[in-house]
């Protein structure tokens, strides 16, 4: 990993994901304030399981009226979701406001690249574990 000036023919990866998550987080809002149902689980209905997300919505529900413990217990995968999304907001305004050089992750060895896959497939097992233990 290592701070770099963004090169003219790069993407702009912090105003693009920042312009992003703003969008989807008015869109969000918006639907929520104006009444609108929230959209049902079509896995949770079928099997009477929930889904990997299921509870998400919730989760940032009670993240955005400071209950940490209660958004983290409803769905900690959408938790953690939810505040790297946050951070890496935090992260993308300052940049960009401030002209500072962008965090690139360089060459990884290949050995890297199944770790993550592995962690990421463990944590979506384990999060579905916990939302079925919970009966959420």
């Amino acid at each position: 990993m290592h701070w770099r000036k963004l090169r003219a023919d790069e993407t702009n990866h912090e105003l693009l994901w920042l312009l992003v998550s703003l969008g989807a987080a008015a869109f969000a809002l918006l639907w929520l304030r104006s009444g609108l149902p929230t959209p049902r689980c079509v896995w949770h209905e079928l099997t009477g399981f929930p889904c990997v997300g299921c509870g998400g919505t919730r989760c940032v529900r009670h993240a955005i009226r400071g209950d940490w413990l209660g958004a983290f217990l409803m769905n900690p995968l959408a938790f953690a979701a939810f505040t790297g999304v946050v951070i890496y907001d935090v992260y993308a305004a300052v940049v960009l406001t401030l002209r500072l050089p962008r965090l690139r992750i360089g060459n990884w060895p290949s050995w890297a690249g199944w770790t993550v896959r592995g962690l990421v497939v463990a944590l979506l097992l384990a999060n579905w574990a916990w939302l079925i233990a919970r009966g959420v």
